[in-house]
């Protein structure tokens, strides 16, 4: 997973607002209607707490099922250090490339990719919506097009 992303969601101060859990169980309706035509890209509605809320298909393949585990255990931060398997089943980012916010990243399975992240703030649900792509015609985009299409 993103480093930066897991310092993000390590940083959040419960005592700013509601605790985790109490913050909505659920993505709000703007990001629900963003991610549910996002279906062939690996995208994640988290809660400010670093809890997620919803996956696309591919996104479950490349993290593994989040929304199925309840409170803490949806927390990308604790599954990451607590949870082996999804250090080594899932995707995992190794680097940087030399063009502009293009990523390397690493998954068992789907082998290197290259991939942009990138990031949308729903400041009134305080929900950040994280969806991956890759470079039109590239590798990666190849790779994340059959992951979109065995239907995950």
């Amino acid at each position: 997973m993103d480093r930066e992303l897991l310092a993000h969601f390590r940083r959040a101060s419960p005592e700013e607002t509601a605790t985790p859990g109490e913050s909505g169980d659920h993505a709000g309706r703007f990001m629900t209607h963003v991610v549910e035509r996002l279906s062939d890209h690996p995208a994640v509605v988290f809660s400010r707490f670093g809890e997620v809320l919803s996956q696309t298909p591919p996104a479950i393949a490349l993290f593994g099922d989040y929304t199925r585990f309840g409170r803490s255990s949806r927390s990308l931060a604790d599954r990451w250090f607590a949870d082996l398997a999804a250090r080594e089943h899932y995707l995992v980012r190794v680097g940087v490339t030399d063009h502009d916010h293009l990523r390397r990243y690493w998954h068992p399975e789907l082998g290197g990719l290259e991939l942009y992240r990138q990031l949308l703030l729903d400041p009134v649900e305080y929900q950040l919506l994280l969806v991956f792509t890759a470079v039109p015609g590239s590798s990666s985009d190849e790779k994340l097009r059959r992951l979109a299409a065995a239907g995950c």
